[in-house]
C-alpha cells in the first residue's frame, strides 16, 4: 500500500517506513506536529524526497540584506513556514553581497516562500525581510510575512528606532555631528541599525540591528576624525536547540568602523573588524555595513516528515 504522511502522524510511524537514517538530521528540539527534520537544504537544487511522502512541513528562511559603503545595516532575511505538497526542486536565497544596495534572495519550497531582507535603505517589501538601516534619514520598512503578520515601519525623526513587526523596520541613520544612529526594529526578522556619519571630531556610533528568529546587522560609525564606533547585530535563535545566535560586535576605528552581521537561525554572526562589516548568520541573518562590506548571511530551508 502506498503510506504517505498525514498532520497529527508522529515521526515513529515515519520511522517505521523509512528505518534508514539516510535522511535524518539529529539534534533537533523543534518537531512539527511530531515529525523528525529529515533535509536541511542549503542551496538551491533537487530534492531527494522518498517514495510515498506526498506532503512535508518546510520551514524557508531567505537571504540577509547586505550593508555596503556609507549606508546603514542590512536587514534580516524573511522566515516562512507551513505544509507543502512534496515538490523536487527548491530555491534557497543567497545573501545580499557586500558593498552595495543588495537585497537578500528569496527561499521557497512549494507553496512556501521567504523574502530576502532589505538592503541599506531599501528593501523587497515583500515576505517577512527585515527592513534595511537609514542612512542621513529615514531607513526602510519591514514586509509583512507569508502568514500575513504585517512589518514594522522603519524609524523616523520622531520615533528614530525601527518598529517591531514581521520583518523589523530599519533604524534611523543619524544627521547630527557627533551622533548615534538608531537601533532596528525587532520581530521574525530584524531590522538593520542605522548609520552615524558625518564630519566632525566628536564619535560617531552606528545603531545595532533588531532582534528576532534572525537578527538584522549594525549600522556602521563613520566620518568621525576621532573615534568611529560600529553597532552590533541582532540576535537570532537556532530553532532546532532554541539557543540564541548572537550577533557580532561592533568595531572602533578613526577611519570608519564596521558593524556587525546579525545572529542566523542557525549560526552566529561576524564581528566588525576596523573599518570592514560583519558577514550575518547562516540562515539569513543582515549583514553589518562597514567602509569596505558587510554581507548578508545565506539562506536554508529545513524539511520535516
Amino acid at each position: 500500500m502506498n503510506k504517505h504522511l498525514k498532520q497529527g502522524e508522529v515521526s515513529t510511524q515515519v520511522s517505521s517506513w523509512f528505518p534508514s537514517s539516510n535522511f535524518v538530521t539529529t539534534g533537533s528540539t523543534i518537531t512539527p506536529y511530531g515529525l523528525q527534520l529529515r533535509q536541511t537544504l542549503l542551496s538551491t537544487g533537487t530534492v531527494n524526497i522518498p517514495a510515498g511522502i506526498n506532503w512535508v512541513y518546510a520551514i524557508c528562511v531567505a537571504g540577509g540584506g547586505g550593508g555596503g559603503t556609507t549606508v546603514g545595516g542590512g536587514g534580516a532575511g524573511g522566515v516562512a513556514w507551513g505544509w507543502s505538497l512534496a515538490v523536487p526542486t527548491c530555491v534557497v536565497g543567497a545573501g545580499g553581497a557586500a558593498g552595495g544596495f543588495n537585497a537578500g534572495g528569496y527561499t521557497r519550497y512549494g507553496n512556501v516562500i521567504a523574502g530576502g531582507g532589505g538592503s541599506s535603505n531599501s528593501n523587497n517589501n515583500v515576505l517577512g525581510g527585515g527592513g534595511g538601516g537609514g542612512y542621513g534619514g529615514n531607513g526602510s520598512n519591514g514586509a509583512t510575512n507569508y502568514l500575513g503578520i504585517p512589518g514594522g515601519f522603519t524609524g523616523n525623526s520622531t520615533s528614530l528606532n525601527g518598529f517591531i513587526g514581521s520583518g523589523g523596520g530599519g533604524g534611523y541613520g543619524s544627521t547630527t555631528i557627533g551622533g548615534a544612529g538608531a537601533n532596528g526594529g525587532s520581530g521574525i526578522s530584524g531590522g538593520g541599525g542605522g548609520l552615524a556619519g558625518l564630519t566632525g571630531s566628536q564619535t560617531n556610533i552606528g545603531g545595532n540591528g533588531g532582534s528576532g528568529l534572525v537578527g538584522g546587522g549594525g549600522g556602521a560609525g563613520r566620518f568621525s576624525t576621532t573615534l568611529n564606533t560600529g553597532g552590533s547585530g541582532g540576535n537570532g535563535i537556532n530553532i532546532l536547540t532554541g539557543t540564541v545566535t548572537t550577533g557580532g560586535a561592533g568595531a572602533n576605528s578613526a577611519s570608519g568602523a564596521g558593524a556587525g552581521g546579525g545572529g542566523g537561525i542557525a549560526g552566529n554572526g561576524l564581528p566588525g573588524v576596523g573599518a570592514v562589516g560583519g558577514k550575518g548568520g547562516l540562515g539569513g541573518g543582515g549583514g553589518g555595513d562597514g567602509f569596505t562590506h558587510g554581507a548578508g548571511g545565506d539562506g536554508l530551508i529545513y524539511l520535516f516528515y
